[in-house]
């Protein structure tokens, strides 16, 4: 069964529509709480924000959900992992984080088991970048959703500040510019999967 979002009302009686409603169209905003003199285009902010909510469906049931990923961020660098689709590196899937001190935004599931990596890059850098691509999870019926960004220290790379990457907008959603970095979540298709839920505890450690 394939459930396409793009034009489709949710509604009650569908469950794999009702077990997507907190993804679609969620939007994680991570704002300035002041500035930041020492470096002036970053600013203070609460070093945890996330959304978290159980994914409804048929029990025993596992979806691939897509989703449309748009995101104004900081990089931040994933050590190990997978790179599903080269011409979006930025989205790992598994491995661990070597740059603390940076901005992670991220997806966890908890069945089966994994973490969607968002804003991965070669290298750190005072520097805004632009995302708008899909991606695929796996979700389990009743598993644990959470969409987080989560940082080190107390400064972020300002999205609010002046300069050539930075004043970015989510045409559509946020047509100003924002301070400090932002993600934008919809949901494109929700499409069952053949066969049982994986065990996680028999999957092998991507790190």
């Amino acid at each position: 069964m394939q459930v396409s979002l793009r034009n489709a009302q949710m509604t009650q009686g569908d469950d794999s529509k009702q077990g997507v409603i907190g993804l679609h169209k969620l939007f994680l905003h991570d704002e300035c709480t002041g500035e930041y003199p020492p470096q002036p285009d970053t600013c203070l902010h609460d070093r945890k924000h996330e959304r978290s909510f159980t994914f409804a469906g048929k029990a025993g049931t596992v979806y691939d959900v897509t989703l449309r990923i748009r995101g104004i961020f900081e990089p931040t660098t994933i050590a190990g992992g997978v790179t599903p689709d080269p011409t979006h590196p930025y989205l790992k899937i598994g491995g661990v984080v070597s740059t603390p001190d940076w901005s992670q935004w991220k997806i966890e599931v908890s069945e089966p088991r994994e973490t969607y990596w968002l804003n991965h890059y070669p290298a750190v850098a005072h520097k805004i970048y632009k995302e708008d691509f899909e991606a695929t999870l796996a979700v389990a019926t009743g598993a644990t959703i959470v969409v987080q960004v989560s940082d080190g220290n107390d400064r972020e790379i300002d999205n609010g500040k002046k300069g050539p990457d930075r004043q970015q907008v989510f045409e559509g959603v946020a047509d100003s510019p924002l301070s400090g970095q932002m993600l934008r979540l919809d949901v494109v298709s929700v499409k069952e999967r053949n066969g049982h839920i994986a065990n996680s505890a028999s999957r092998s450690d991507r790190h």
